[in-house]
């Protein structure tokens, strides 16, 4: 069975095989991002030191700093898992070849047609790559999510860019490739969006969808068409006194939403911040210091801890 990790700011936790959570051992002492791919995972801690895990193998610490920018997003590629992504504001994409002890921009980001229009609408509206997710389907194959700009991808692993942005809102939260060769999936601050024909144009669908702030977005590598994604009533600034926050699932690649409601809150204060589904496709969400699991594809679900200290990733591995 799959590992599962829990990143919290007061430490990493593991599930283990009977769903109990333990702290992992030697694990980094806080975290901000997590991710895995192919046995190795990697941890970015909140003062942004790079950790890494292999199979059978202690953390071990690989940079103190890997750049001096916010980072925002973090991401390990599917086909390579010692090439690692980081994303930061002012809008910008690093990468890493060598499991993260180097890094290197990518400077040709900044020659993206419109770049300088890209904003944020807090002050002072400076930009940041918010989602990044390699193409399973392609080796070399990478797509970036910047908060406010839209959605581009490169086919030669970052040295060019194409803009995906047809009928799309440009707030982009999180952008996630299909099993289907041509299907995207996006979630927005204007609600999700879907593409067919890889991303040159998008199709708004609200259908079952009564929240329109949506954030994260997994989808199963099991059951192609089955899709989850969580959405607050309005943006950030709305929240001071509940986000508002439900869980929908969709079982027709994003045509049609339906609330999620067995085991859960009818609603969350505070947003899901991660979402995954593991190998054998359970899924888990993580609002504030709450894990949540359903283990029949998102019908019934159980709370594992309730008590965590902020999570704010998840990751399999």
């Amino acid at each position: 069975m799959s590992q599962v990790f829990i990143g919290t700011e007061q430490g990493l936790f593991e599930l283990e095989s009977d769903n109990k959570v333990i702290p992992a051992e030697s694990g980094p002492p806080t975290i901000k991002f997590l991710a895995a791919s192919q046995g190795q995972a990697y941890a970015l801690t909140l003062d942004d030191a790079l950790w890494s895990k292999r199979q059978n193998q202690p953390w071990q610490m690989v940079n103190s700093q890997p750049v001096k920018e916010e980072v925002w997003a973090f991401a390990v590629d599917s086909h390579v898992p010692e090439r690692l992504y980081l994303g930061v504001s002012p809008a910008l994409l690093y990468q890493s070849h060598d499991g993260g002890k180097n890094w290197k921009p990518c400077d040709s980001i900044r020659q993206i047609p419109g770049y300088e229009q890209w904003t944020f609408p807090p002050p002072p509206h400076i930009p940041h790559v918010r989602s990044i997710a390699s193409d399973a389907k392609a080796d070399n194959g990478l797509y970036i999510g910047v908060e406010e700009g839209g959605i581009f991808r490169s086919h030669d692993q970052g040295q060019t860019w194409e803009s995906l942005n047809e009928g799309l809102y440009w707030d982009v939260h999180t952008v996630v490739p299909a099993n289907d060769v041509l299907r995207l999936y996006a979630t927005t601050g204007n609600g999700f969006y879907r593409s067919d024909d890889g991303g040159h144009h998008w199709r708004h669908i609200k259908e079952g969808l009564e929240r329109s702030y949506t954030v994260p977005c997994v989808a199963s590598l099991q059951q192609p068409n089955l899709l989850f994604t969580a959405a607050a009533a309005g943006p950030p600034p709305t929240w001071k006194q509940g986000a508002n926050v439900a869980l929908y699932r969709s079982v027709d690649g994003g045509e049609h939403w339906q609330k999620l409601a067995q085991g859960l809150p009818s609603k969350f204060d505070v947003m899901i911040r991660a979402l995954i589904i593991d190998p054998e496709d359970r899924v888990f969400a993580a609002a504030g210091d709450e894990l949540y699991m359903s283990q029949d594809s998102g019908e019934s679900w159980q709370l594992l801890g309730k008590d965590f200290s902020n999570i704010r990733a998840l990751a399999v591995v």
